[in-house]
């Protein structure tokens, strides 16, 4: 077929490229692509290669280069050439001897087929596949198969109308009686199949295939087959996101499989691996079927037993794959995906029993598991704090390292998660961690930082204050210590740094000195780690300039704001998120003043966010296996490091735009422009910061145009600039085209999340015409209908009412955006609120107690909002809130006395309202009894009792509420209900009402603590109206009793 000098000289190439040379490699690799693979004589020179050549390693080696050219180059052959090619292909493959050549000569067999058959040449192929794949040779039922499985991989489009017939085939080829590669190929292309079917015969027909295809896989595991086995679970893997009825009704039995397999010691590691990884995407893409079955019990258990197995070295980051990783990473998918019932029931029942166990790899993996499991369900954990706790504080005196480690990462994980809860353990806590920062051993040290680190950095300023010097001086004086591993001095900055961000100004005292002693580390100039470590004192530079203000940093700010530019020189994707994230924290503390560096800023954010983090990696090795020739998506490649870094360059933007107003203005429109387009990209961190961003500017260019308070109702009272209202449109229409078609709920949420807020800061004005695409969209969510809650339903399933926590959130935002709209629309919100109404309500009485302190508390803020208007709706609401008044979870009940004591303040059906007064006032007094230790729930009693007795005081016996009401102030959280509650007071003494005359010294008593903490950042008023009218009524007080107020705290509010 080809002149035997342009053959010989190609062989010769060829050859070369295999030589141990890499110059000899690189000549010859450019001679190909130069002078010979330009050709189209190239073609059939390398079929011939493939064909005749001695070499296996030479034979495959045509094959793959010819395949890469035939799409160039077939259409340019005689047609003589291309009969003659397509018929000696045929019989080459059926006689090689090497499967990956056999293999690789197929893949040529397909790129042919894909050009020729759409124009009905090769038209003999299909019946000669058929003939091969039915014939008495296992060898060419071998060939047969394999090139229908590479015609399905490459032109799928084409057998649509053919799939009853490859089912035909297929269901004697994957019983094979002879051939384990024939039944092996039948798998392969029956994953392709499934990737292209759609009828319901056809799905039908193909679920009778699947006790074939596992019995299959059952086989190469047999065999130890590892190549075979990997390309068997990528099939399963397929049948996870392919149409959800093909694999339904063989979900369980499947699930079931894998899970044995994954427990099983004596199966080898890798298949083990295998196995977890199916269990994880089960749960991930399939969610809903998975709860169904009722299978997350089952698989959590499982889980907690293998990362209970012995490891060698947990913390090899080159094992990430390891059985017991991969069963931690089970554990987390299921905590984020099923609901608490069928997760953490299971854990906190197991983990104690682990805890207590004589193997420190148990007591080990307990911990883990509550470690990953945190984040999932935080809710849940936070009632059961009495029996993690002490595990933990047990886990930090083990005995065995690694446990101590693990002990020290839940509560690390614990303190992100739980926040207030695990702040209120600092006396217990933080002795413990100081101690074991002072180790030897890196691993504890590193790890107790980190655990410091997020105990720190939430809590109180006058909390932090008790431990501030010997924290400090413990953090630099490790920090100063000489180490071989710089990587143990990262945690140490971050938790210097959230110590500045808790203790605020009075940090001041150890800037100088912090600054100093993190300049060495700000020099650092190479090395993965060490600018990782670089990147850390920036995030911490950033909290320490908000802490101790512009003033103090000043002296600091050109030389480290320019250290900051030049790092963004650097490809070192962490330490340019870390600048960019500095930056954004420096335009908040500096406002205006930051806008002399945005033009040297915004060039490199747009630079970064412009580029592509995907490419395309071709393979050099030239002994190339079947694997690599599997699925070009192997080859395709995605920076994840880029990526991380564009999320955090998106939200950069929003940081500077909010930071430096008007002065940003100029940069609107191509970051604008830049965000809009990142808000389709495929990574949902990005699409998440870029909505952020997006909006914030919304509310950014609102706030620049200096509106008046804007007013509820319509049409509008204080209609929004211009320049405010197209800019809006324009991210709002960018928004909704967006949010329709969402499929990942987290970036749901924050959609929701945005629209709530700019609509509380900007009001009806900013909804423009489009309120009623929100509302729809929003109605879609509650009903759990949106695109991003039924991408993994399964059609033949009912509806499941029990939830996960992540799936809560997303409902529980969109009911905010319900509650801004009732807020900003007030009365003209009725029409939308008469279809929310049912189904909010039946969110109310669901077996999930999340969901019903959504619904319940939804319901409470839409009354705020609406206000009077809400009267058509008061035996519909009134029932619930009475209903959930005795509701099982102190939440909903808290939410229920909320709404209750709401709709009796607006509500324009008193008569209704009061007949339930005496059931309600008796069960509030119960609920002030039970649920004394919840602060929340207490100023939510007094607050309803305040409305009851403000609204219909004739109705409420004052002479028992009013002493019960006032002993339990002042309140310790929900300080807004002061408002109701000084009202109530201040309208008793103005209609001169003798049982709070009585109760004057009480009230005194508890408007000093009132305003011995009333201050900016922690006010006690909602509103300044009703502070100003408790100041009048001291100074009544102070009138008509004289001496009566003694505080020096009061008499300083009277005198203003």
């Amino acid at each position: 077929m080809a002149d035997a000098q342009f053959l010989s000289q190609l062989t010769e190439l060829l050859n070369q490229t295999t030589a141990p040379n890499s110059a000899a490699i690189k000549s010859a690799s450019n001679k190909l692509q130069k002078e010979f693979y330009p050709l189209p004589q190239s073609v059939a020179a390398l079929i011939q290669i493939m064909q005749q050549n001695q070499s296996q390693q030479i034979r495959q080696l045509g094959a793959v280069e010819v395949r890469k050219l035939i799409s160039n180059h077939w259409d340019d052959l005689d047609e003589s050439i291309r009969v003659q090619i397509r018929h000696s292909l045929l019989q080459s493959t059926l006689q090689e001897p090497s499967p990956l050549v056999r293999h690789a000569s197929s893949r040529v067999i397909s790129e042919i087929a894909k050009i020729d058959l759409p124009h009905n040449a090769w038209s003999d192929l299909p019946e000669y596949l058929h003939k091969a794949a039915t014939s008495a040779s296992a060898s060419e039922r071998e060939v047969g198969v394999y090139i229908l499985y590479t015609l399905l991989d490459t032109m799928e489009e084409t057998f649509g109308d053919k799939v009853g017939e490859l089912f035909s085939l297929f269901s004697h080829t994957i019983n094979d009686p002879e051939s384990q590669a024939v039944r092996t190929n039948t798998l392969l292309a029956l994953g392709k199949i499934s990737e292209i079917i759609e009828s319901q015969d056809h799905i039908q027909m193909f679920r009778q295939f699947i006790p074939g295809m596992v019995g299959v896989l059952k086989q190469l595991i047999d065999q130890n087959d590892e190549k075979a086995v990997s390309q068997a679970f990528e099939v399963f893997q397929t049948l996870l996101w392919v149409d959800s009825a093909i694999v339904s009704k063989s979900l369980g039995d499947l699930i079931q499989f894998m899970l044995e397999m994954a427990k099983e010691k004596n199966v080898d590691a890798e298949f083990r691996s295998l196995a977890l990884q199916f269990l994880s995407n089960s749960v991930r893409f399939k969610k809903m079927k998975v709860q169904s079955l009722k299978v997350g019990p089952v698989l959590t258990s499982a889980a907690l037993a293998i990362a209970g197995e012995e490891v060698e070295d947990m913390d090899d980051d080159d094992d990430e794959n390891n059985v017991a990783r991969l069963s931690l990473r089970l554990i987390d998918i299921l905590s984020t995906s099923l609901p608490p019932s069928q997760v953490m029931n299971v854990l906190i029942t197991e983990i104690p029993k682990y805890a207590s166990s004589p193997n420190g790899n148990y007591r080990r993996a307990g911990l883990l598991a509550l470690c990953v499991a945190v984040e999932g369900a935080p809710e849940f954990l936070s009632t059961q704090i009495k029996i993690v706790l002490p595990i933990i504080l047990q886990g930090l005196s083990d005995s065995v390292l690694d446990v101590r480690v693990a002990a020290l990462q839940a509560l690390a994980q614990l303190a992100d998660e739980l926040q207030d809860t695990v702040s209120k353990e600092h006396q217990v806590l933080l002795p413990l961690v100081f101690n074991m920062m002072e180790t030897t051993d890196l691993k504890v040290a590193k790890a107790a930082c980190t655990a410091l680190d997020a105990m720190i950095e939430t809590m109180e300023k006058d909390v932090i204050a008790r431990y501030l010097q010997t924290l400090m001086t413990r953090l630099l004086e490790l920090l100063a210590q000489p180490s071989n591993d710089v990587t143990v001095k990262a945690p140490i900055i971050a938790a210097i740094g959230s110590a500045a961000h808790a203790a605020k100004n009075e940090f001041l005292p150890y800037f100088d000195s912090t600054i100093r002693t993190f300049e060495p580390y700000l020099s650092l100039t190479e090395g993965e780690k060490e600018l990782d470590v670089k990147g850390t004192c920036f995030d911490s530079l950033g909290a320490m300039a908000n802490a101790v203000g512009k003033d103090a940093f000043s002296p600091y700010a050109a030389p480290v704001v320019q250290a900051a530019y030049e790092c963004l020189q650097t490809n070192h994707n962490r330490l340019r998120e870390c600048v960019f994230l500095f930056f954004g924290v420096l335009a908040k503390v500096y406002g205006a003043e930051f806008a002399a560096f945005l033009p040297k800023i915004m060039p490199e954010l747009f630079k970064c966010l412009e580029q592509d983090e995907t490419g395309y990696e071709e393979k050099e090795d030239v002994d190339i296996g079947d694997a690599d020739e599997e699925d070009i998506w192997q080859n395709l490649t995605v920076n994840s490091g880029l990526a991380m870094e564009k999320e955090i360059a998106a939200d950069a933007i929003g940081d500077l735009v909010a930071g430096t107003k008007e002065a940003f203005l100029p940069y609107l429109e191509e970051s604008s422009k830049v965000l809009i387009d990142l808000m389709s990209h495929f990574y949902e961190g990005i699409r998440k910061a870029a909505i952020g961003s997006l909006w914030r500017a919304v509310g950014t260019v609102y706030e620049v145009s200096s509106p008046p308070k804007w007013q509820p109702g319509l049409p509008l009272k204080v209609p929004l600039t211009e320049t405010v209202a197209s800019y809006s449109a324009m991210v709002r229409k960018a928004t909704l085209e967006a949010f329709g078609e969402e499929d990942d709920r987290a970036t749901a949420t924050v959609v929701c999340d945005n629209l709530c807020e700019i609509i509380r800061l900007c009001g009806p004005g900013i909804v423009g015409n489009d309120l009623e695409p929100i509302a729809t969209t929003i109605l879609s969510i509650l009903k759990k209908q949106h695109v991003c809650q039924t991408q993994d339903d399964d059609p033949e399933e009912e509806d499941i009412e029990d939830a996960a926590e992540y799936d809560i959130l997303l409902v529980e935002s969109a009911m905010d955006v319900i509650v801004s709209l009732a807020a900003a629309f007030a009365g003209d919100f009725d029409n939308y609120f008469r279809i929310f109404c049912p189904v909010i309500l039946k969110y109310c009485s669901n077996s999930t107690a999340g969901e019903r302190k959504a619904g319940v508390g939804a319901l409470a803020e839409i009354v705020n909002g609406m206000k009077s208007s809400i009267t058509p709706y008061t035996s519909q609401l009134l029932k619930a809130f009475v209903h959930r008044l005795s509701d099982e979870s102190i939440e909903v009940r808290s939410n229920a006395v909320y709404g209750y004591g709401l709709l009796a303040e607006y509500s324009q059906s008193p008569q209704e309202i009061v007949t339930t007064y005496p059931k309600c006032l008796q069960r509030l007094q119960q609920c002030l009894v039970s649920d004394s230790d919840n602060d929340r729930c207490v100023a939510n009693i007094c607050g309803c009792v305040a409305r009851m007795t403000y609204s219909h005081s004739e109705d409420v016996p004052l002479g028992d509420v009013l002493p019960a009401l006032l002993y339990s102030l002042p309140l310790k959280d929900g300080c807004e209900e002061n408002d109701p509650i000084f009202r109530l007071v201040v309208q008793l003494y103005k209609s001169n009402n003798s049982t709070i005359h009585g109760l004057t010294e009480q009230v005194l008593k508890v408007l000093e603590h009132i305003f011995a903490a009333d201050c900016e950042d922690n006010k006690q008023f909602e509103f300044d109206e009703t502070r100003q009218e408790v100041i009048e009524l001291l100074r009544y007080i102070n009138q008509s009793n004289p001496g009566a107020i003694k505080s020096s705290i009061l008499l300083k509010a009277i005198q203003g």
